[in-house]
């Protein structure tokens, strides 16, 4: 064999290789890109549904912020009329305390508006459970008949102008109402009225003026 014919043997030799080597390749790749794909599908079946369900939870958690934002703010955004025709729906716990007169309460804002002409005006205090005491030995689950999880809402009285003494309160044995305490209800809005601002476990029991339960018209 002479050197010419050896020559184009060995570059088609070469050649045979590279292309055994670029063949060799590809099937490498394609058992790669099939792995490849099945892990993928494999995380993309198992991340779908956790994907969704954490996407839901946060969905559901949004939904109760809205929803219980909405419930302590619409008492004090939007008028609401509750009362009945008699007198007498107030649970008095002082001697000298009387009920309402009518029997209504108006909530215009931020005030409680009843029917004997009396204005009190308010501001946000805190939210209580009814578990929580509101005197000694006393929670406003017992007294107000509502589950320990309840939400009461706490209200501290304040005169109309910053300038202004407190105004003595009919529903206060005459004296001045210092906070208040409101759980709104489908049918009815149940209010407490404090002869102080410190509503909790150690709160004298003569502080509570009564307890009134005003059906929803």
């Amino acid at each position: 064999m002479t050197a010419a014919t050896a020559r184009p043997q060995t570059a088609m030799k070469r050649l045979a290789g590279a292309l055994a080597f670029v063949c060799m390749v590809l099937f490498l790749l394609a058992i790669e890109q099939r792995h490849a794909v099945a892990a993928w599908d494999t995380v993309r079946t198992g991340a779908g549904p956790a994907a969704r369900s954490v996407a839901d939870w946060a969905a559901r958690g949004f939904e109760d912020l809205r929803s219980t934002v909405a419930r302590q703010t619409a008492a004090w955004t939007e008028s609401r009329a509750v009362g009945s025709d008699g007198v007498g729906t107030g649970e008095p716990a002082g001697e000298a305390t009387r009920p309402t007169a009518g029997g209504t309460m108006t909530m215009v804002g931020a005030e409680l508006r009843f029917g004997n002409g009396e204005v009190l005006h308010t501001r946000p205090l805190r939210i209580a459970w009814g578990r929580d005491a509101f005197a000694p030995g006393q929670t406003f689950a017992a007294r107000l008949a509502v589950p320990a999880d309840a939400q009461i809402e706490l209200r501290e009285v304040v005169a109309p102008t910053p300038a202004l003494p407190a105004t003595p309160s009919s529903l206060c044995g005459d004296q001045p109402a210092r906070a208040a305490a409101v759980v709104q209800r489908r049918d009815r809005v149940d209010l407490m009225l404090f002869r102080t601002r410190t509503i909790g476990p150690a709160t004298p029991a003569g502080s509570l003026c009564g307890v009134w339960s005003f059906p929803v018209r």
